[in-house]
């Protein structure tokens, strides 16, 4: 191993106290802290981007479907690059990833005040969106090797309770400095979430596994990525249960608007709250899945995730009332953090040369999950119905969950 020294070596990975464990463990290492403080606040950034970008071409164009054409530009990259940057994290030095996909978001970001055209604007937000698909796999592989194995689950903790976060910060935000300040204010407010980061990041000493020039072609090295997981079966059982929650999540996130209109007679107002039960069930997952792995090996626990979540959606649709409603939005959201960390800490301990390519992989079964789900759910739904989609997600939820569920009933102690 070799340890890469900066400016900032006085940042050391050593803990600040004595060792315990929990949600807030990761918060004694102060490599870390930097770490997720920084991607706290790039989050931020992210959604707040989001509504002026689309304030911004909803008022040139005043139509919702150019609208949906910026949504799925943020969707495609995951599904079409996701393991194949994984490749390039494992080949390159991830720090040095995460610091040049930082800076050039922020200078992407600077483009949008002086883009005349949309095309010019779509072109800049999904370079954006591709760029990123190195960053994310880079952060997810670095965060072993910044806590102890008993501290992981807490710090992918920690990272989706930002996520949470900033879905509820972000918007508002955005909408705030929008209205007030104009679209391009949003814009260099958004570029200075990145720039920042990037500074924080290249202050930090990150170990890495020292590796010799690359030689073999990149398709060698996405095999080898793919062959390990086909190896073991926790990682395929993460992979299947990841793509349960995040085809929930998408699904919802569609149809959970009708839902609220013809189901609850509620509205846009009623939506919102239903949305804000989510979120609050995400957060509690988040706070909550480090007390929970104490008792249950994570599989164990992604998979009791997924049963809530599919449960929960399976029965949304034939709620009358929106309160009844609302918990389910919650059970739902909790279900789906508790499972996102839960899976997420198992790929993380992939070989750390192989780890990169790992995480990739996730990135694109999240991708896929997050674009095909709603895009399908959308169009069944008009034909079948949405309490029959809805419902039908739900059950498919639940079922994978109880296969993994009969498959790791004598879970290895590797999983524990």
């Amino acid at each position: 191993m070799y340890v890469e020294k900066t400016m900032a070596e006085k940042i050391r990975l050593k803990p600040v106290s004595k060792t315990r464990t929990g949600f807030t463990a990761p918060l004694r290492y102060p490599a870390f802290v930097v770490l997720w403080l920084s991607e706290a606040l790039s989050l931020i950034g992210d959604r707040l981007i989001i509504v002026a970008l689309l304030t911004l071409i909803y008022e040139r164009t005043q139509s919702p479907g150019i609208v949906g054409v910026v949504m799925l530009l943020k969707a495609l990259p995951p599904l079409v690059l996701g393991s194949l940057a994984g490749v390039f994290v494992d080949r390159w030095n991830r720090k040095w990833v995460m610091v040049a996909s930082n800076l050039i978001q922020g200078l992407l970001v600077l483009l949008f005040p002086l883009s005349d055209t949309l095309p010019l604007l779509f072109l800049a937000f999904l370079a954006m969106a591709v760029v990123n698909q190195f960053f994310t796999p880079a952060r997810a592989a670095t965060i072993p090797g910044l806590v102890p194995a008993s501290a992981l689950l807490a710090a992918n903790s920690l990272f989706s309770a930002a996520i949470v976060g900033a879905m509820a910060l972000g918007p508002a935000l955005g909408g705030w400095i929008t209205e007030s300040f104009g679209a391009n204010a949003a814009f260099y407010v958004d570029a200075i979430t990145f720039l920042i980061p990037a500074l924080a990041v290249a202050m930090l000493t990150i170990p890495q596994t020292s590796r010799p020039p690359v030689k073999r072609a990149v398709k060698a090295d996405l095999s080898e990525g793919l062959a390990f997981i086909r190896t073991r079966a926790d990682m395929l059982a993460a992979l299947s249960l990841t793509s349960a929650a995040f085809m929930i999540m998408g699904t919802v996130g569609v149809l959970g608007v009708v839902v609220a209109r013809e189901s609850l007679n509620v509205g846009a107002g009623g939506f919102g709250l239903m949305m804000s039960g989510m979120g609050i069930g995400m957060l509690i997952g988040a706070v909550g899945v480090s007390r929970l792995a104490a008792r249950l090996n994570r599989t164990r626990l992604s998979t009791i995730g997924v049963g809530l979540a599919g449960m929960a959606v399976a029965a949304l649709p034939w709620m009358t009332q929106l309160y009844p409603a609302l918990g389910l939005m919650v059970l739902a959201g909790l279900g789906a953090t508790i499972t996102q960390v839960s899976t997420q800490t198992t790929l993380q301990s992939a070989p750390e040369k192989l780890r990169g390519r790992v995480m990739g992989v996730m990135q694109m079964v999240m991708g896929g999950a997050m674009f095909l789900a709603p895009a399908l759910a959308g169009l069944l739904a008009e034909s079948a119905g949405t309490k029959i989609v809805l419902s039908g997600v739900g059950l498919i939820a639940l079922s994978i969950s109880i296969v993994v569920a009969i498959r790791f009933r004598n879970p290895p102690s590797e999983l524990a």
